[in-house]
């Protein structure tokens, strides 16, 4: 059986981005729909995720394609055991 795998959409927070009116060039009026905010598995930012990425604090990603990094569930939850023995 395959294990689990996240993408950072589902590893991180986005903030709310209310709806937005605007004009395009041919003068029609346009709506960007409302985007509800999301809580991650991880709670944390998608820029402190990457950091933490960068810093070598989070495990490195595998990517499925050039533009897809996920991680398996496994390697999160050894990150979370980890993380929570350091603060016990």
């Amino acid at each position: 059986m395959l294990e689990a795998r996240y993408r950072v959409k589902d590893l991180v927070n986005y903030p709310e981005r209310p709806a937005k009116d605007y004009v395009d060039r041919s003068g029609r009026r346009r709506r960007l729909s409302h985007k509800p905010a999301t809580k991650g598995l991880l709670n944390v930012a998608e820029s402190t995720f990457w950091k933490m990425i960068r810093r070598g604090d989070f495990p490195e990603p595998t990517y499925l394609t050039a533009s897809m990094p996920t991680w398996t569930e496994s390697q999160i939850n050894a990150w979370l055991e980890q993380k929570t023995l350091k603060a016990a």
